[in-house]
């Protein structure tokens, strides 16, 4: 048997333990979309919409982050927006203004909103039958990307539909349009 600081250790090292591997947990749900050429003269939107809820609830502001991205992983610009239920909010990127792309250039982007995460507490009864709790998203958006002819503001090409990506710790700092 281990004497009673033994056993105090190992109860504080295993508690240290479980502090530190609940910390890894990711604090935001990202997601994002395809890739799609963007080409001189051409604007990348991206859109989200807050759904809400039916009434008579009363829905949430969701605030995420919306990033473009480019090809080679380098992140190109990005916005924190709060979207109103049943609003939407957009963050263009201007093939000329942003990324400075000369005629006959084009370049592959992508775009991705982060919002924060919410753990969902388990009340099964053994800790050691029970899944792990997996974050889940605050809130609720859905996504657009559209390609906008410059001049004449008329769509070009629509993605729709985004995935779940992998995300580390968020902070509140992007850079505004």
């Amino acid at each position: 048997m281990l004497s009673k600081t033994a056993y105090r250790i190992s109860v504080f090292i295993l508690a240290a333990a479980g502090g530190f591997a609940q910390s890894t947990i990711p604090t935001a749900v990202a997601r994002t979309t395809g890739m799609i050429g963007i080409a001189e003269g051409q604007t990348a939107r991206f859109n989200v919409l807050n759904p809400g809820v039916l009434p008579p609830a009363a829905g949430a502001n969701c605030t995420a982050t919306l990033a473009y991205w480019g090809a080679d992983g380098t992140m190109l610009k990005s916005l924190i927006v709060t979207v109103a239920p049943g609003q939407a909010q957009y963050l263009d990127l201007f093939s000329i203004a942003d990324l400075n792309l000369p005629i006959d250039a084009r370049k592959q982007v992508r775009a991705t909103f982060t919002v924060p995460a919410i753990v969902p507490v388990t009340t099964s009864g053994s800790s050691s039958t029970s899944q792990p709790n997996i974050p889940v998203a605050a809130c609720t958006l859905y996504a657009t990307l559209e390609i906008l002819d410059t001049v004449s503001g008329k769509t070009e090409a629509v993605l729709g539909g985004t995935h779940e990506v992998p995300v580390g710790p968020v902070t509140a700092s992007g850079t505004s349009n």
